[in-house]
């Protein structure tokens, strides 16, 4: 991932687990590896406690969106971007906003294109309903 944090490029690591429920909303775990990310930030800050450290919209114009929450005056804590599946010509992007104070979580746009498709995951459970 190519992450930008803080205004300053920074290499973290982290693992994820991805479920999405019927309706189409996903749910992401993440578990920090390291502590450079804002993940590992904000677990320390809640005391190890498990939370809730960000909402997702995905928007039409991720430009506009971006743009109008800067006019807003809300901080850019992490601008990312992520390649998807082997032989997919497609990125993620990504911005979080502070809105903890406001808020009491941080409020992410992200742009995902057509045709985007997550890599192979390490695993799938249950077990049985594997590929």
């Amino acid at each position: 991932m190519s992450a930008s944090v803080g205004g300053a490029r920074v290499d973290f690591a982290m693992r994820v687990a991805l479920c999405t429920l019927p309706s189409g909303t996903r749910l992401e775990i993440i578990q920090p590896l390291d502590d450079l990310s804002p993940y590992a930030s904000s677990l320390a800050q809640h005391g190890g406690a498990d939370h809730i450290h960000h909402v997702r919209f995905d928007v039409d114009d991720y430009g506009a969106a971006r743009g109008r929450l800067l006019e807003l005056g809300l901080e850019t804590v992490l601008d990312a971007s992520f390649e998807g599946a082997p032989g997919v010509e497609s990125t993620v992007t990504a911005t979080y906003f502070g809105t903890e104070a406001e808020l009491g979580l941080l409020l992410e746009v992200g742009d995902v294109p057509k045709g985007f498709a997550m890599p192979e995951p390490e695993r799938l459970y249950p077990e049985e309903e594997a590929r």
